[in-house]
């Protein structure tokens, strides 16, 4: 099993690698310990958020940005014996018919291939895990609903592990042994 906390580490790689204006971040500082390939799901977390990220780009090119506060948001908690992350954007939203988002070669950009979220919904199940899309609530008032990516993942235990806050150089050095994330 991995520790979960390196997922405050990586989402600050991701996001940056994103390209988001602004992406604000709640992440659980509980032990969050699960059986996952953290190289796997760290490519499962960069496509979600590169999607949010496109989401937003798609709202301006169709409908301008005159007043509008890009963003990306990213949640981990824990929800009973599960690990949940949510990546949620003001962008484009959800077409109304969701129901093929997940089959391949069914895409919404002009240049996207269809593979992404088939794909990363396939890492998340081999992680016993699930993959929902949802509207997002409105992120100010009178706003638009953007898109939300909600991933649950079964924890494997629930004891006490190092705070993630306390980044010494020794979690640090574990932490890119194991590729938490």
């Amino acid at each position: 099993p991995e520790q979960l906390k390196g997922v405050r580490r990586n989402m600050a790689r991701v996001m940056a690698d994103a390209h988001a204006q602004v992406v604000p971040t709640t992440l659980t500082d509980d032990a969050l310990m699960a059986e996952v390939d953290g190289t796997m799901l760290h490519q499962a977390l960069t496509n979600l958020i590169k999607n949010a990220g496109e989401a937003i780009e798609s709202l301006y090119e169709k409908e301008g940005g005159d007043g509008h506060v890009p963003q990306i948001r990213v949640i981990s908690l824990r929800e009973d014996d599960s690990a949940v992350i949510r990546i949620s954007d003001n962008g484009i939203g959800l077409p109304e018919d969701r129901s093929r988002l997940f089959e391949p070669y069914v895409t919404m950009k002009a240049s996207g291939t269809g593979l992404g979220l088939p794909i990363v919904k396939k890492i998340i199940e081999e992680h016993g895990g699930s993959l929902a899309l949802e509207d997002a609530e409105p992120f100010a008032e009178g706003a638009r609903p953007g898109a939300m990516a909600v991933i649950r993942l079964p924890l494997t235990r629930a004891e006490a592990a190092p705070d993630a806050d306390q980044d010494t150089d020794s979690d640090l050095n574990e932490y890119d042994q194991r590729q938490a994330v």
